[in-house]
């Protein structure tokens, strides 16, 4: 088309609103796509499945252990201590009470892993810091939350070489320097508890 004294016009054809609002429906339909393909519910597994299956497998290749290694630390003096521990017994770490409910091993490889229902107390507040498994090979999946000790699992055992029940692992009583209960050297050494001395 020409237009005044011979210049071409471009001719642009005309939007109409409707295709406007297509294309915006359009585009919105395939962002939405992703979200409503996540929400969708699972199916279930129709009985006989191989899901079914695999779990009488599973049971059978856990093993329980007689007691548990655990690892405490002081944060505050960088001192780690073994807590070797039997199922059902209790053992104190500073002002921590630390109970082994049980401790769970594959039975193909005893030393791959070890899995221990623990529940740690602090003994001041009586308030439960951690109630549930901690895993040996994944720590940080399920770790206490403390600001001055950390308790993790290293290893199920027999009951062999456990400690009594009786005995304590505690700081020295002498206050350094703005420390909760730290002895001077920072060392830990196994206490008996008062009334409790075996003979």
């Amino acid at each position: 088309m020409r237009g005044r004294a011979g210049e071409r016009c471009r001719v642009r054809p005309r939007v109409r609103g409707s295709a406007v609002i297509r294309a915006a429906l359009a585009l919105a339909l395939l962002a939405a796509a992703p979200a409503f393909a996540q929400s969708r519910g699972n199916t279930d597994i129709a009985p006989g499945t191989r899901a079914e299956t695999v779990a009488p497998l599973i049971e059978g290749q856990i093993d329980r252990g007689e007691g548990a290694l655990l690892r405490a630390l002081d944060k505050v003096s960088g001192q780690s201590t073994d807590l070797p521990l039997a199922v059902g017994d209790s053992v104190t770490f500073g002002r921590l009470e630390v109970r082994l409910g049980e401790c769970r091993y594959p039975a193909a490889d005893p030393e791959s892993d070890a899995f221990a229902q623990l529940t740690i107390t602090d003994r001041r507040s009586r308030r439960a810091l951690f109630t549930g498994w901690m895993i040996a090979s994944s720590p940080a999946m399920s770790a206490l939350d403390d600001a001055r000790y950390d308790v993790w699992v290293v290893s199920c055992n027999d009951g062999t070489g456990l400690t009594r029940p009786d005995l304590t692992y505690e700081p020295d009583t002498a206050e350094p320097e703005g420390g909760e209960g730290m002895g001077p050297d920072g060392d830990f050494a196994p206490v008996e508890e008062e009334g409790e001395a075996g003979g």
